[in-house]
């Protein structure tokens, strides 16, 4: 059979948000994952299929995207797999979105470029909520103004009922906690103390939230875009309700975290393979409900005038979705993203963040028939 899309971490809470929102827009789907009967609902559906796939072996990446004859490859998988998917995309010549690798696999990913150019095929990285939607809010203000000097930006989020639930990948969450975020200051690099506490404010939607800054890929895709705009200054900062940021604390002191294989039984596990298998079991509260605010600050100048914008996406747990609470921004966005790049509404080639190649007005609307609203000084938009 031949398929419109390739997922891979087709079974992952991501993975699964993007395949339902392909389905219902009229797409096939492949999903390439390993616990099948996590997404035994979506493959009822006839447009669908599973591979189970080693995301460790190229050759096996490269052969699944093959047999799929996808024409978009679309990688919700951990972020450690995106350079491995990118060479297999290589070898069979397609196109991909990816949901993003923070700074140290994002810096790898980019020293593609020039092949994926030479191949006729493009990555778009961080394709989600954030990267994501909040790097296309920052293009859509960086094409009004003359030149820009700060560039603030985050997400922050709450629940109505406070009971620990896994808001995004685990493992993802484990990094932005504990590796040293690194800034751009001054028109540099610098690297801060891991959790610096950026202070507290109150945000649109979600209410008062101390935010605290992580390590981002946007600080050095906005960089590399924007600094022929004189822009100096990028901080990333994120915010988590308080019941939330003390349990992930929690895990990370206790050692849950760890990379370092311990002995049980006579057989090695990783804390952190542990953790997270254990974390996928925690159901969801009756009634529970989320709210998301993906923010931008941006500070520059137009016509020799000082401008202030500040952009929002507010995003909340949607009826029939109840199961991705405010994860929706991050699925269904990649799902959004894929459709434009196999409408060809996306032409270049290379590797690139979303700033760089999305078309904002589109993908405000498609973002808008999915209940996702963005806001422009408070005057929604979309």
């Amino acid at each position: 059979m031949k398929y419109d899309f390739i997922i891979f971490g087709g079974t992952g809470q991501q993975g699964g948000i993007c395949a339902r929102d392909l389905i219902e827009s009229g797409y096939s789907v492949l999903l390439v994952g390993r616990d099948k009967t996590r997404i035994k609902n979506l493959l009822k559906n006839k447009k669908t299929g599973f591979i189970e796939v080693d995301l460790r072996n190229e050759e096996e990446i490269a052969k699944a995207i093959k047999s799929s004859n996808a024409e978009v490859v679309v990688n919700c998988a951990e972020l450690i797999f995106n350079v491995a998917i990118m060479k297999a995309c290589l070898k069979t010549k397609k196109s991909l979105t990816d949901l993003g690798g923070l700074q140290k696999i994002t810096l790898e990913q980019f020293k593609l470029h020039d092949s994926f150019k030479k191949t006729g095929i493009i990555n778009i990285t961080g394709c989600g909520s954030t990267p994501g939607i909040v790097n296309v809010m920052t293009a859509h203000v960086l094409e009004k103004l003359d030149s820009v000097k700060t560039i603030y930006l985050g997400f922050v989020w709450d629940s109505n009922i406070k009971k620990f639930v896994v808001p995004y990948s685990i493992q993802s969450i484990f990094d932005e906690f504990t590796e040293n975020p690194i800034t751009y200051h001054d028109g540099k690099f610098v690297k801060e103390k891991r959790m610096t506490c950026k202070g507290t404010k109150n945000f649109k939607e979600v209410g008062k939230q101390t935010v605290y800054c992580i390590v981002h890929s946007e600080v050095y895709s906005f960089s590399k875009y924007f600094k022929n705009k004189g822009l100096k200054n990028i901080h990333y900062m994120a915010g988590f309700p308080e019941h939330s940021m003390k349990a992930i604390q929690t895990l990370i002191d206790l050692g849950f975290n760890s990379e370092e294989p311990i002995k049980i039984n006579e057989k090695e596990i990783k804390p952190i393979n542990f953790t997270t298998e254990v974390l996928k079991k925690i159901k969801w509260p009756k009634n529970y409900m989320e709210v998301e605010n993906l923010w931008v600050e941006i500070c520059g100048k137009k016509n020799n005038k000082d401008i202030k914008i500040e952009m929002n996406c507010i995003v909340k747990s949607l009826p029939g979705w109840e199961d991705a609470g405010s994860n929706v921004d991050t699925g269904r966005t990649i799902s959004v993203i894929s459709q434009m790049l196999k409408d060809n509404l996306i032409k270049e080639k290379g590797v690139y963040a979303p700033e760089a190649v999305v078309p904002c007005k589109h993908f405000f609307k498609e973002l808008a028939k999915r209940k996702m609203y963005i806001y422009e000084n408070g005057k929604k938009i979309n």
